[in-house]
């Protein structure tokens, strides 16, 4: 609803605007909020995740608004750009190792950007002990800049493989938002078989997880297909 609204402003407005969000937003989060402390409704529907028996906020509003925008952005850009402009996979390439760099140098710094999680020693768990409630510079640099190299690469592998519709890469991108709302109750249910144990269990409870839901989100993404004008096809 937000960027039904936020659009209208231009590309370099939104810009702008995700990257102030993305880059200040733990300094102002931090003039009214300390972890472990009471979040006032306002900051906690806003930048502050908030935890307690009442009510819960996992997800503030004007962070992953950011990186909303930042999605718009690259999205208008795709649909709009010159034929002489970057080819889309140097851009995410660029970008992509860019966003790695400013993870490296955060996490490198240990200091701001990372919500106050700091590095207590050099392990590669330490590194990757990144804040995601609420989602801080280092997180999403991270997750974006993977993403970004990801894409790149497989946009660099099409040409050379073939596609096919039932590959479980595109199946579960074409119903993305199903998936991730429906592995909520999948790994409700493995928990309940599943003791608690070390890495391979983890690793284990993915692999069940995916394989469980490939046929589901296949049968899904054929009713959005049989129904294209249902509101099935926003999930």
């Amino acid at each position: 609803m937000l960027m039904a609204l936020l659009y209208r402003l231009g590309r370099r407005v939104l810009l702008i605007s995700a990257l102030m969000l993305l880059i200040g937003g733990e300094a102002f989060t931090l003039l009214f909020w300390q972890p472990h402390e009471q979040v006032p409704l306002w900051l906690a529907l806003t930048f502050a995740p908030w935890f307690s028996a009442s009510f819960t906020v996992l997800y503030p509003a004007m962070p992953w608004l950011a990186i909303m925008m930042l999605g718009w952005v690259f999205g208008d850009w795709l649909t709009t750009r010159q034929k002489n402009s970057w080819p889309v996979m140097r851009v995410l390439l660029a970008g992509g190792l860019l966003a790695l760099i400013c993870f490296l140098l955060v996490r490198g710094i240990n200091g701001y950007g990372n919500m106050l999680l700091y590095r207590e020693d050099d392990s590669v768990i330490q590194w990757l002990h990144v804040s995601k409630y609420p989602p801080s510079i280092s997180y999403i640099s991270l997750e974006l800049g993977l993403m970004m190299v990801i894409l790149a690469t497989l946009l660099w592998l099409q040409p050379k493989i073939s596609v096919n519709q039932y590959d479980p890469i595109l199946v579960f991108g074409q119903t993305a938002l199903f998936f991730y709302l429906a592995h909520f109750a999948v790994l409700a249910l493995l928990s309940l078989l599943l003791e608690r144990a070390g890495l391979g269990q983890a690793f284990l409870a993915a692999a069940l997880t995916l394989g469980l839901l490939y046929p589901i989100c296949c049968a899904y993404r054929a009713l959005k297909w049989r129904y294209p004008e249902s509101i099935l096809r926003f999930i």
